[in-house]
């Protein structure tokens, strides 16, 4: 139903937009209605050529490659998790490389990873 009103709205609005186009072609214009185009017409070449600036300058950007590329990620430490407790255990590289990863917690609130081997480990 929604839908029926938002096109009912869309073909009287035309219509309206129609029939006032009918009614300005039918008077002469005068010297303000020239101004009122001229002035009309000027903002339109402005905003024309501020738009054709813009791509031109991010043509430009997308040359020079720069949006592409991302800063190198810095060091990654592991000294404390997002909460803010202390973290204890092997190095990242070491628990990157480990199949199976523990984490505890020990009775000074620290956080505990053990890097772990599969079964038995």
């Amino acid at each position: 139903m929604r839908d029926f009103w938002h096109y009912l709205a869309s073909i009287l609005m035309w219509i309206l937009f129609g029939y006032y186009w009918y009614v300005v072609s039918g008077r002469q214009i005068s010297l303000a209605g020239f101004q009122a185009l001229g002035v009309l017409s000027g903002i339109a070449g402005l905003g024309l050529i501020a738009t054709l600036l813009w791509v031109r300058h991010n043509l430009n950007l997308a040359a020079r490659n720069r949006r592409r590329e991302r800063p190198a990620p810095g060091p990654e430490i592991l000294d404390r998790d997002t909460l803010g407790r202390p973290v204890i255990g092997p190095d990242l590289a070491a628990l990157k490389k480990a199949p199976v990863i523990g984490i505890s917690l020990d009775g000074d609130d620290r956080k505990v990873y053990t890097a772990g081997w599969g079964k038995g480990s």
